[in-house]
C-alpha cells in the first residue's frame, strides 16, 4: 500500500511524511519542483501540479491513498486521475472556515469548499480534515516585531482554539493508516480557547522577554494586512476574529482518534522558541 502525500513542503504533510515512513508504509511525495523538496531515505520524489493535469496520472500510478492538500485549480482533472487509478481513500486537509454560512463567497473558505466539494462528489472513499487556527499563526507576530513596532492587534480578546501542526499531522496518519473514518467529516481544533492577549502572555513567558502589543483599529490592521494579502482576503479574516467573542468550541477529535491529548499552545510554543529568535 503506498500513499501519496501532496503538498510536500508544508508542515503538516512533512509530519505526515515523517510518521508514515516510520511506521514502515510506502510513501511517494509531490510537489510542483520536485528539487526544492528535502529528500527522505527510499521516498520517490514526484512532480505534480494541479495546474497541470498531465502531471497527475503518473504521480498517482500505483497509489492506493492520498494526503490532499486543498488547491482548487485543476481538482477536477486530479480527481478524475485518481479515479482512473482506483484511489481508494483520499484524505483532505481542509479547513474549518469551510463550516461559514456561504463558504462559496467567502475569501478564507472558496477554495477549501470547491475542493471538498469535488472530493466528496467523486466516489472514491473520503475522509475530510477541517483544522481551525495554527499554532503557527502566532509566529507572524515575529516579524512586526522585527519590523521595530509592537504587534498589532485589531481583536485583542478574540478567542481561538489553535492547533498544533503536529496534532493534525498525527490525526492525518492515523486515519490514513486504519483506512477508517471514511466518508467522514473532522473537525480539529487545539484543547483550548485562548485569546490573542492570552497567547501572547504564554510566549512571554516561554521566551523569557516582553512581546509589546497594541490595540489598532480595524482600518489600521487592514492596512498592514494587504500588504501580504488579498483585500477581500484580509476582511474575511478581520471578520472571523471580530466575531470570536466567545471561546472555541473544543472539537476533542486528536485524542478521540489517537488517545492521546492534544498539544497546547504553551508546548506549541516551547517546541518553537529559536523561531522565535530576532537579530
Amino acid at each position: 500500500m503506498t500513499t501519496l502525500v501532496t503538498g510536500a513542503r508544508g508542515s503538516v504533510a512533512r509530519g505526515v511524511i515523517a510518521r508514515l515512513v516510520a511506521a514502515g508504509h510506502s510513501v511517494r511525495i509531490a510537489s510542483s519542483d520536485p528539487a526544492e523538496l528535502e529528500p527522505v531515505a527510499g521516498v520517490e520524489a514526484v512532480r505534480l501540479s494541479l495546474r497541470e493535469p498531465t502531471t497527475a496520472a503518473e504521480a498517482l500510478r500505483g497509489i492506493d491513498s492520498v494526503f490532499l492538500y486543498a488547491e482548487a485549480s485543476g481538482i477536477a482533472d486530479f480527481v478524475k486521475a485518481a479515479q482512473a487509478a482506483e484511489v481508494r481513500h483520499i484524505v483532505l486537509l481542509s479547513s474549518s472556515s469551510v463550516a461559514v454560512a456561504d463558504p462559496e463567497s467567502n475569501p478564507l473558505a472558496a477554495s477549501h469548499h470547491a475542493v471538498e466539494v469535488a472530493v466528496v462528489e467523486s466516489g472514491i472513499p473520503y475522509t475530510v480534515l477541517r483544522p481551525g487556527a495554527f499554532a503557527a499563526n502566532a509566529i507572524g507576530w515575529k516579524y512586526q516585531l522585527m519590523g521595530g513596532g509592537p504587534i498589532q492587534l485589531p481583536y485583542p480578546e478574540a478567542q481561538v482554539a489553535s492547533i498544533h501542526e503536529d496534532d493534525i499531522a498525527d490525526v492525518a496518519t492515523a486515519v490514513l493508516v486504519a483506512g477508517d473514518h471514511l466518508g467522514e467529516t473532522l473537525d480539529l481544533t487545539g484543547p483550548e480557547s485562548l485569546s490573542f492577549v492570552e497567547q501572547i502572555a504564554i510566549l512571554t513567558e516561554v521566551l523569557g522577554r516582553d512581546l509589546p502589543f497594541v490595540a489598532v483599529t480595524r482600518e489600521e490592521a487592514l492596512a498592514q494586512l494587504t500588504n501580504f494579502m488579498a483585500d477581500g482576503y484580509a476582511n474575511a479574516l478581520l471578520d472571523l476574529w471580530q466575531a470570536a467573542v466567545d471561546p472555541e468550541p473544543v472539537s476533542g477529535t486528536t485524542e478521540a482518534i489517537t488517545g492521546k491529548p492534544g498539544r497546547t499552545f504553551r508546548e506549541w510554543a516551547q517546541a518553537r522558541r529559536a523561531d522565535f529568535a530576532i537579530a
